[in-house]
This record gives structure tokens, C-alpha cells and sequence, in this order.
């Protein structure tokens, strides 16, 4: 038991007698030799003392009458020694130094806690004076409770002070409580070796029961010995039988073999697998191929008597055969029960399903010696009940591929190869994703794991190298033969498949997988990658005070759990003093802790806030108002010297999320998500509520955290009638003005994007009219719009950093869907079929069998970072709009249309009331496609190197002028009208250049196109005039009239040009011959930019300044 020990000097002076570890009570040190009970051990020999003259435990001395030598043999034996009990003791100055160290330490604190009480000074003349003239001091209530803490501290020490001295008084008699304690302990010692001897003498007495043996039967012994054998045994009278003769014994298995015949044609139920067999020396051998043969045998005629089992041998490798003794005899016995109580059929089955796990344990065995040879290191095999797993290619990184072979048990309802019987069946993993099996080399005969691995790793890496020809093959150089491009595969060797390609013509590069580790492996030819590729208030009472303290501590513990668990989540904690406010007036007065949490990727006007208090925690969503914000400061910095106030302070959720979960660590993914989630809904919310002309649904105090760390989302009205004059968009004229989405949309809030680091939102609608054929349109590789399939529903996505606003990113995007909607209603109009749609571009088809592509761009030059930065307090006031549209076309190669692309698009963006603008363009496109194919068939050039003959110039989709240069004559085709439809009309210009030459052709041109009549055009003196399908034909009579006619001059400086072009070529002529370099390739790149003509036109730009677009072919 636990005890102060005194020093040898103590308060009232030196001890009687010296108390040490060796001598107190007399007894030994530890080291001496006594046992356990305190009995001697050194002599065996040394008489008892119990009836001697020692002395005894109350310290008289007994007489006795032995003779002097007996007593001096008893005087040099002394009694044994006690043990000592020094567990718990401790030293009394080690207590006192404890003491005054502490007393020491909590003087100090209350000096610290005095020096933080301020005393307020009194002047001399209000000092309060005594009857006998003394001052009283300085009577504040701060002096007074200083004070009193002195006061209360000197009252304790000194209690505390007054146990020690009555501790140290006691302590002086410890010694005699000490020696009572060794005698307690040496009395219970005896007691517990007396009754350990009591429980050895009952056991000994217990186990020597078995030991007991019975009585010989002498007399039976006797009779044996004598006799030989027993009278009292029975004879049962058996007699041997007579030896078989080979004679016999044949007609016996003969007649066994007519019975077993018999039996299993007629009587018999023998299952399919058991059809196969043969009868022969008494036995019957059914057959299983792959599996085993059985050999059965019948034991009566009686057509309701068994087979009994004879023999089994398998017929599949690695086998081996099943050893004659214990383990043959455990099958024959079972195999006997199974045929008395099941038949055949239940003796198929059991053999069936033990051949099948004996097989995969052989296979089991042979992947363990793989995995122990060259397969080391690369395998993983486990062994799950009765399928065998091998895994392969175990240090990939990626999804993993593994080979399951196991049995395939059959399912009640399906059909089957199998009859409803368990196979060894293979199940096959490739990259995570399950296919098919059926093409692995398994021989269910010649079993070979090795084989087996060898054609799963092999079909492996046909899959990969087939996936990379089917890719490579989508290249031109590859698809048009260019370079050569050669697979080499094989369903059985990994080593002999093998991708060669060749890069150059003199290099080629072979692409293999290494079998075992599942490693790429390039090598070129010749080879090229060598080279480096304080809590205590004294004012209050001990309830208050107790209940104060409570709440503090509990309000604290509460914000350190969630600041933990907040920082695991990547939230940083804001210094409340950096913000330079007094949160207090925001939060109610009950809050006693709160801490403040921002986000990197939030925005820097949002923090979050959690309150503690004795009625509950919540979480904040405190919206800044900073007053000078520094652009450029995309982080929050607590050591800037911005003066902010507080905007905003809304409560979204009344508990802390996550104390109130089972698993503390399973939702923290989901709090995370939350957690960004509200503060993005309620900075959408805010922005609507500033905005005041959008309402929307739930208000701000009902915007909180759902049920199951649920994000709620926010309906919106949409009417773009009622939109702030900055949201109003300006659209071209033509684009119909009627609503085409309905007034309702909902904001929900999906997760953020790792990629992105922003938050993800998708807005949900619904359309007033039909999209069924639309959803088709819509980009799978896009997926910021999706239509519903067989509905009238849209989803816009939507990204912002969390804490900003999408609202108006949603309102450019629902104003570019109705400008999308609007242009494929003039295009289904039109008989135009569009073919792709997103937000930004319409693809349709057009032409009389619908062969030619083009796309209408959406353009929206919105100041949309402006709008982010402004105020929407301030929006409504804003008079101009921020949003202007405009729209492109664009036409790809060979689309002839490409040409006059640049007049479509100005066509397109005309801002006037009076005529539409897309049904111009539509109009046009029928229009004017029969020219823009007979043009670019006689512009046509395909080899690049003729000379130049012919050049059109565009200058618009009305007006077009032709030039034969060879000839210096000009041509003008417009499109006009003539006896109430639409016609072309041609005429000669005159340029005042080539005059001779044009008085020289005129009179061919009269004689045959000017008075003449063709196939849908005619002459009109001076002029043709042609309907619109058949342009063409007179566009191919005015080229052959041109092309009759040389003239001479011409002729000879073009070839005096050609020569030049040969030596060095002149500015003028580099532009117009550069188009016997270009591919059709470069001319369609160039065709597919809406901003840019091609390069004929900037050659010759110059040299016209009217046109929009210039053609030289």
C-alpha cells in the first residue's frame, strides 16, 4: 500500500534509529536466500523453533532447559527474513517541493491575471477619509477584486500548507505501520502456499484414476496356452468354397456381362454423359471424354440391386492416379453410397464435379511453379473455393487485367450446351472490363496454365496493337498508301505479334509488347532512340461561473473540431482581426466562438463562418463588401490593409454536417461538396436578390443545406422581356422575337471541376416547341447543352469560380439557344436540313439532294468580365446593352459557295426591320448555287499548272464580273429580274483597256450569245439574260466563244510571262501563279476560316478595291 517515507533529518531532528532497505523490521535485503514462504533454504538440517527459547513476536524471552550445546546451535540460527514492502512509497520532500513549486506557479498566474485588471486612478481629494484621519484607499471595484483574489489565494496555500504539517507529524510513526504491513504480507504468503499444497494433492489424487489397470483373465489365458483354443466360442459352421476354374470363371463373367447388358438397355435411367461405354469381364466401362473412365460392376441378378465401384482412370493431363489404400477406399465407399441412394446420375455428378476441381487444381499448381520460374514478380494467383484468379501484368499501372477459370454452375431457365451441368468455364478481364473468352486456346485435355497465359496475354496484345492500326490507319499517309503500315498478329504467341511501321523511307519502326510485364516496346530501324529522347471570474457565483466556463469550453472544443476537419478539406482559417470587423453585430448575442474559412479557388468577397453556442451550431455564408479592392487580388491576404464590412451574413445550416454523421471520415468528400455548393447558390441568390428585376425561388433565409448534405437548387423566372436594358441583346434582322423556352429554369449545383477549378452548374429547361428532331443535332463531344431524347427538356452547363455569379453567363447562353432555335425554324422553312447544333454554330445541308454542308456562327461579343466586376445594384441603371450578336457562315471545300462567303456573312448581320435577313441568305443559297457550280467547273484546274485564262471577281452574291485576261474584255453577271421572275443577266464592260481586242471579238460574241438562243437563256441585242438552274450552260458558251479566239499579242506576252516565271518571277505574277502549289487541302483550311478569304483573294486585293472577294483560278 501506498506511503510517505521520511528522510533521515526531518523537522523535529535527526530519527531515533536508521530506517534503510536493509535492516527495517530486521528482515534481509531481496537478495537473500530464503523461498517464498520465508523458510531457509541454505540447511535443511536446522530444528524448528517454535517450542525454543527465541525470541518470540511480542519480544519476551522464554526459558528453556536444554543443555548448552543445544543452545548455542539455536542462537547462531536466525529466523527467517521478512519480506519488505516498498511498493508506493515515496519521499515526504519530494511532496513538500511538489508543493511549493506549485504554489509557486499559481502566484504567477495571478500576478499575470492582477496586471490585466485595470484600476482606475482617484484623485486625493475624493479619497474617503477614516474617523481617525487614515484614508481607506482606493475603493474601485477593480482594486477591490484584486484584493480579494489575494486574499482567497494566501487562504488556500495556507490550507494546503496546514496538511503538510499534519502529514509530516504522522510520518515520524510510519515505521511501525511499515513492519505490520511486511507481517500481513508473510502471513497471506503462508496461506496461499497451504492451499496451493491442498489443490497439487487432489489433483495428483484425480489423475491417478487413469492409471489404473483391470485384472487379467487368468483362467481364459490359461485355456488358449493349453488347448489352443476356447470352448465357450461359437462355430458358426462356415465352409470355404470350392476354387474357380478358368472355365467356370469365364461363364461366370459372361453371364455377369449379359446381366449388366440387360440392365442398362431396359431397366437402368444412364444419363447422357454415361451413354458411351462398353461391357466386357464383368464389368461395365462408361466413358467421359476429357474427363475419366468408371468402371462399375453389379453385385446381384436382381434388377433393383446397386452397381458397386471397381475402378477410375482420368483422361486429361497432368493427372495422376488416385494411390491404392485409405484415400481409394474413402472413394470407393462414398462412390458405393452414392450409387445405392442417387444412381448413376448422382455418381455422373460426383465424379463430374471432382474431376472439374481436380483440374483446377492442377491448373492452380502449375500457375504456382510459373509464378516461382520466369513468370516471378509478374503474377498475382490466388486460389477463391474452386476458381482459380491470375492476374497478369501486376506492375501496370491502370486498370488491371486478370484470367478467372473456375466452374460454371448452370442456371435454372437458360439453355445450354452443357444440359445443365457445371463446366470448367474461363471468365476474362481485360483493362477492368469484362469480353469475351471464347477466342483463348484452352485444351480441357492437355491442360497448360503456361499455354493457357500465353493466349489470354497474347489476344491482350493483338487488342492493343489493332487498336493502334485502326487509329494509325485513319491518317492519309497511312490510308493512301503512302507509308506503309503492317499488322502481324497471333491468337497463341505474345511474341509474334508485333506493329511495323514505317515512318520515313528509310526508317521503320517495329511496336511490341513485352508478354510478361505488359511493356511497350519501340525499335526503329536504323536505330534512333539512342539518343537522350484563464476561466475563473470571481464576480459571478459558482453556478454562473461553472455554467460560463461550460459553455466556453464546450463552444471552443467545437470550433477546434471543425477548424480540424475544415483544414482536411483545404479550407484556410481567416484571422477575424485581419478583416478589421466586429462580427458581433452581425451574429446574435448568444454566439460565444466563431472561426471564418476561405477557400483558394473561392471567389474573394465570399467566406464562410462557424458559430458556436449553447443553443446550437451553424454554418455562415458571409458575403464582403471590401472598399478597395486591388485588381489582380485573386487571394485572400489576411495581412493587407483593406477595410472591409460585411455585406451579407446568411445562416445555411444549423449543425455542423458532419459531428452528426456515424463514420467521421466517410463524408468528408461530401462536405467538401456541400460546403461549395451553398456558398455558390447562395452567391447566384444574392446576385438576383441585388439584381431585383429576375424572382426566383427559394428566397435567401429559406436557401440552406437539405437533408443528407443535400445542395438545394434555385428556380428562376426567365422572361427576356423584362430583362435590365444591359442583358437586352441585339439581335440581326430576321431572327424571330417569340419566346421559344419556357419562363421556368432551375440552377443546380453539380460538384467542381478538378480541371476547371471552378463549380460546375447546369441550368434545366423546357422548350414551348417540339425538339424531338433537334436532340439528334446536338455535339456528343460537347457537353455544355444536352437536349432530352423523346422530350421537350434542355441542360445548359455552366462554370464560375465558386463565391461569383453565373447569372449572366445563364442569360448569354439561353439568349444564344433561342438565336440557335430561331435559325433552325428559317432552315426547316427553307427545306434545309440541319445536321449539328451547339450554342455557338448551326451545320445544315442544302442543294436539291441536300450534298452541301455549311454552318451559320453564332457570335456574342458580351462584356461579360465587366458584368462579373460590376455591382448588380448597379445593372438596372446600366443604359447600354452589353450584348451584341452577330452572325457568320461558313462554307467547307469543295462547297462552290466559299467563294462569296464574305457576302453572306454582311447579308446575315443587317440590322434592318425591312427585310429578313436569313430568308435573304436562304434565298440566296438556291439562288445563286447553279453559277457557283458552273464557276468552279470552268475554274477548275486540277493538275495546277495551266496558265492562267480566266478570273471572276465577286462583288456580292449578286453581282459578279468575269475577266479573260488573254483577251482584255470583261464580262458583268447580275442577278435581275426580267418579265416577272428571276433571272441572270450578262453584258459586256467596257474597262478602256484592249479595245482592238474587244472590237475584234464583239462580233463573235453578237453572232453567238448576244442574238442568239441556247438551252434556258437568250440574247437580248445586247445582253443575255439566263433562268437560274440553267446559268451553267450559258456561262459554258460565253467560255467556249473566249476560248475560239486567240489573240496573238496577248498570247505572246503570256508566253513572254511564262518564260519570266521560269527565271524569276515578279511580285504580281508570284500571287497569281501561287495556286499551282497549293493543294485543295490548303484551299479548304483556308475556306473554313470566316474571317480570312483565301489566298487568291489577298494576292489581288490590291489591284481591286471594291470586291469583297477576289477568285483566280
Amino acid at each position: 500500500m501506498p506511503g510517505v517515507v521520511m528522510d533521515k533529518f526531518v523537522v523535529g531532528g535527526p530519527a531515533q534509529g536508521s530506517i534503510t532497505s536493509d535492516t527495517m523490521n530486521g528482515a534481509s535485503p531481496l537478495g537473500s536466500n530464503s523461498n517464498v514462504h520465508g523458510i531457509d533454504t541454505e540447511s535443511s538440517n536446522v530444528p524448528s523453533r517454535v517450542n525454543g527459547s527465541a525470541k518470540d513476536f511480542d519480544g519476551h524471552k522464554h526459558p528453556s532447559k536444554a543443555s548448552p550445546v543445544r543452545t548455542e546451535m539455536v542462537a547462531a540460527t536466525d529466523p527467517p527474513a521478512l519480506a519488505q514492502i516498498t511498493q508506493g512509497f515515496f519521499p515526504f520532500s519530494k511532496l513538500i517541493n511538489r508543493s511549493v513549486q506549485q504554489c509557486w506557479n499559481d502566484l504567477s498566474d495571478l500576478v499575470t491575471e492582477l496586471a490585466e485588471i485595470q484600476v482606475t486612478s482617484q484623485d486625493a481629494a475624493s479619497l474617503a477619509v477614516n474617523t481617525n484621519g487614515k484614508s481607506l484607499g482606493n475603493q474601485s471595484s477593480e482594486n477591490t477584486q484584486k484584493k480579494l483574489r489575494i486574499l482567497d489565494f494566501a487562504h488556500s496555500k495556507r490550507a494546503e500548507f496546514i496538511k503538510l504539517l499534519v502529514l509530516s507529524q504522522w510520518s515520524r510513526q510510519a515505521s511501525d505501520v511499515s513492519k505490520l504491513i511486511d507481517i500481513q504480507n508473510f502471513i497471506r504468503t503462508r496461506h496461499q502456499a497451504y492451499t496451493t499444497a491442498l489443490q497439487c494433492i487432489g489433483d495428483m489424487k484425480r489423475d491417478l484414476v487413469q492409471a489404473q489397470v483391470a485384472n487379467p483373465d487368468l483362467r481364459t489365458a490359461l485355456e488358449v496356452l493349453s488347448r489352443g483354443k476356447v470352448a465357450s466360442m461359437p462355430n458358426l459352421g462356415y465352409k470355404p468354397p470350392n476354387p474357380l476354374t478358368a472355365e467356370g470363371t469365364l461363364k461366370r463373367l459372361q453371364k455377369l456381362n449379359r446381366i449388366i447388358s440387360a440392365r442398362l438397355v431396359l431397366s437402368d435411367s444412364v444419363p447422357l454423359l454415361f451413354r458411351t461405354y462398353r461391357v466386357h469381364n464383368g464389368r461395365v466401362t462408361f466413358v467421359v471424354p476429357d474427363e475419366f473412365e468408371l468402371d462399375l460392376s453389379i453385385g446381384a441378378e436382381d434388377e433393383s440391386s446397386q452397381f458397386y465401384f471397381v475402378d477410375i482412370r482420368f483422361l486429361f493431363t497432368p493427372s495422376s492416379p488416385i494411390p491404392k489404400g485409405r484415400v481409394f477406399n474413402d472413394l470407393d465407399a462414398k462412390i458405393n453410397e452414392i450409387l445405392r441412394t442417387q444412381g448413376l446420375a448422382g455418381c455422373f455428378g460426383l465424379l463430374h464435379n471432382l474431376v472439374l476441381t481436380n483440374k483446377v487444381n492442377a491448373l492452380y499448381k502449375q500457375a504456382i511453379e510459373l509464378g516461382r520460374s520466369l513468370w516471378s514478380d509478374t503474377l498475382r494467383i490466388e486460389l477463391l473455393h474452386r476458381t482459380l484468379v491470375l492476374q497478369y501484368w501486376t506492375c501496370r499501372s491502370g486498370p488491371k487485367s486478370w484470367l478467372e477459370i473456375g466452374i460454371k454452375s448452370s442456371r435454372a431457365g437458360k439453355a445450354n450446351d452443357n444440359n445443365g451441368l457445371p463446366v470448367l468455364g474461363l471468365r476474362w478481364i481485360r483493362d477492368g472490363q469484362e469480353v469475351d473468352s471464347g477466342n483463348i486456346d484452352f485444351d480441357a485435355r492437355e491442360m497448360s496454365m503456361e499455354c493457357v497465359l500465353r493466349s489470354v496475354i497474347a489476344l491482350h496484345i493483338c487488342h492493343i496493337l489493332s487498336s493502334a492500326y485502326d487509329k494509325l490507319r485513319d491518317n492519309s499517309l497511312f490510308s493512301t498508301g503512302t507509308l506503309s503500315l503492317r499488322a502481324l498478329l497471333s491468337r497463341t504467341e505474345p511474341g509474334a505479334c508485333q506493329l511495323d511501321i514505317q515512318l520515313t523511307r528509310t526508317r521503320h519502326l517495329r511496336v511490341s509488347i513485352e508478354p510478361m510485364s505488359g511493356a511497350s516496346i519501340l525499335s526503329t530501324t536504323p536505330s534512333l532512340l539512342d539518343r537522350p529522347d484563464g476561466d475563473r471570474n470571481s464576480d459571478k457565483s459558482s453556478i454562473d461561473d461553472i455554467v460560463s466556463r461550460v459553455a466556453r469550453l464546450r463552444c471552443i472544443s467545437a470550433i477546434e473540431e471543425i477548424e480540424s476537419n475544415a483544414r482536411m478539406l483545404g479550407l484556410q482559417v481567416v484571422n477575424p482581426r485581419s478583416l478589421k470587423l466586429d462580427f458581433r453585430r452581425t451574429f446574435p448575442p448568444g454566439i460565444l466562438r466563431f472561426s471564418f474559412f476561405w477557400h483558394r479557388s473561392w471567389d474573394r468577397n465570399w467566406i464562410l463562418a462557424a458559430t458556436s453556442s449553447m443553443d446550437g451550431d451553424n454554418w455562415w455564408v458571409v458575403q464582403l463588401e471590401p472598399s478597395i479592392i486591388p485588381k489582380g487580388h485573386l487571394s485572400l491576404d489576411t495581412n493587407n490593409n483593406t477595410t472591409s464590412v460585411p455585406r451579407s451574413a446568411q445562416i445555411v445550416s444549423d449543425t455542423f454536417l458532419l459531428t452528426q454523421q456515424e463514420a467521421p471520415y466517410a463524408p468528408f468528400a461530401d462536405l467538401g461538396h456541400c460546403l461549395h455548393g451553398i456558398l455558390t447558390m447562395q452567391a447566384n441568390a444574392r446576385y438576383l436578390a441585388d439584381l431585383q428585376s429576375i424572382n426566383f425561388y427559394p428566397p435567401l433565409p429559406q436557401l440552406v443545406v437539405g437533408p443528407s448534405l443535400r445542395v438545394p437548387d434555385i428556380t428562376i423566372r426567365y422572361q427576356p422581356s423584362k430583362l435590365p436594358r444591359a442583358f437586352q441583346m441585339t439581335v440581326p434582322a430576321g431572327l424571330s422575337n417569340r419566346p421559344f423556352i419556357k419562363e421556368t429554369i432551375c440552377l443546380s449545383f453539380h460538384g467542381v471541376d478538378p480541371n476547371e477549378k471552378a463549380a460546375m452548374l447546369v441550368a434545366y429547361g423546357t422548350f414551348l416547341v417540339p425538339t424531338k428532331h433537334i436532340a439528334p443535332l446536338i455535339s456528343k463531344t460537347n457537353g455544355s447543352l444536352v437536349f432530352q431524347k423523346g422530350g421537350n427538356e434542355f441542360a445548359i452547363r455552366l462554370y464560375a469560380p465558386v463565391g461569383r455569379s453565373v447569372i449572366p453567363r445563364l442569360i448569354e447562353n439561353l439568349r444564344r439557344l433561342e438565336c440557335v432555335l430561331s435559325i433552325i425554324e428559317t432552315l426547316q422553312n427553307k427545306k434545309m436540313e440541319p445536321t449539328a447544333v451547339s450554342l455557338s454554330h448551326v451545320a445544315f445541308l442544302y442543294g436539291s439532294q441536300n450534298d452541301l454542308s455549311a454552318g451559320i456562327d453564332i457570335e456574342l461579343n458580351s462584356h461579360l468580365p465587366l458584368l462579373s466586376e460590376m455591382d448588380p445594384l448597379h445593372l438596372p441603371f446600366q443604359e447600354k446593352t452589353l450584348f451584341q450578336l452577330r452572325l457568320g457562315i461558313v462554307f467547307n471545300y469543295p462547297n462552290p459557295h466559299r467563294r462569296i462567303q464574305r457576302s453572306f456573312s454582311s447579308i446575315l448581320n443587317q440590322v434592318s426591320a425591312e427585310s429578313n435577313s436569313l430568308d435573304a441568305v436562304a434565298e440566296l443559297l438556291s439562288l445563286t448555287l447553279p453559277l457557283m457550280q458552273a464557276l468552279d467547273r470552268l475554274l477548275a484546274n486540277p493538275t495546277y499548272a495551266d496558265p492562267l485564262r480566266i478570273q471572276v471577281t465577286a462583288r456580292n452574291a449578286k453581282n459578279f464580273r468575269i475577266h479573260y485576261p488573254t483577251h482584255g474584255i470583261y464580262f458583268q453577271l447580275a442577278l435581275g429580274q426580267h418579265l416577272s421572275r428571276m433571272v441572270w443577266i450578262l453584258k459586256d464592260v467596257d474597262c478602256g483597256e484592249s479595245i482592238s481586242t474587244r472590237d475584234k471579238l464583239k462580233p463573235l460574241l453578237q453572232e453567238s450569245l448576244y442574238n442568239s438562243r441556247g438551252d434556258g437563256w437568250r440574247g437580248l441585242g445586247n445582253g443575255v439574260v439566263s433562268s437560274i438552274d440553267k446559268v451553267g450552260n450559258l456561262i459554258s458558251e460565253l467560255d467556249k466563244c473566249c476560248a475560239g479566239y486567240e489573240n496573238p499579242e496577248t498570247s505572246a506576252s503570256l508566253n513572254f510571262g511564262s518564260q519570266l516565271t521560269a527565271g524569276g518571277k515578279s511580285t504580281a505574277e508570284q500571287t497569281i501563279s501561287r495556286q499551282t502549289a497549293d493543294m485543295p487541302h490548303a484551299l479548304a483550311s483556308l475556306a473554313n476560316r470566316p474571317d480570312n478569304t483565301n489566298t487568291q483573294h489577298q494576292a489581288n486585293v490590291t489591284a481591286n478595291q471594291n470586291p469583297d472577294i477576289i477568285m483566280i483560278d
